[in-house]
């Protein structure tokens, strides 16, 4: 992808997934990465304190659901993690939207 297009897209997609979040973050998240691959292929990956239940994959369908009513990626692949590794240890994808404050 060419580096301007990339840039583009880079942008539109963490506004997008910003917008998508709010009022949709609860105490289990820990964080939350996002990346793509142009747009072909989305990846959301919620790491959470707790095993994943119905209720945290209804969240991020709902989430990614908003993120491609505004770009139109062909594919979503939308994980939910439980892990209490440090954050430097799990993997951002292309950036993180959010990171729980942790002691």
């Amino acid at each position: 992808m060419e580096n301007e297009k990339y840039i583009e897209l880079r942008r539109d997609v963490l506004i997008s997934i910003q917008r998508a979040l709010w009022g949709m973050i609860y105490p289990s998240i820990r964080a939350i990465a996002v990346g793509f691959e142009e747009t072909k292929k989305l990846t959301v990956i919620y790491y959470l304190d707790k095993e994943p239940e119905d209720e945290d994959y209804e969240n991020i369908s709902e989430v990614t659901g908003e993120v491609c009513s505004d770009i139109d990626f062909s594919t979503v692949e939308e994980l939910c993690i439980y892990t209490n590794q440090p954050f430097s240890e799990l993997d951002n994808l292309v950036s993180w939207v959010y990171i729980r404050k942790e002691e």
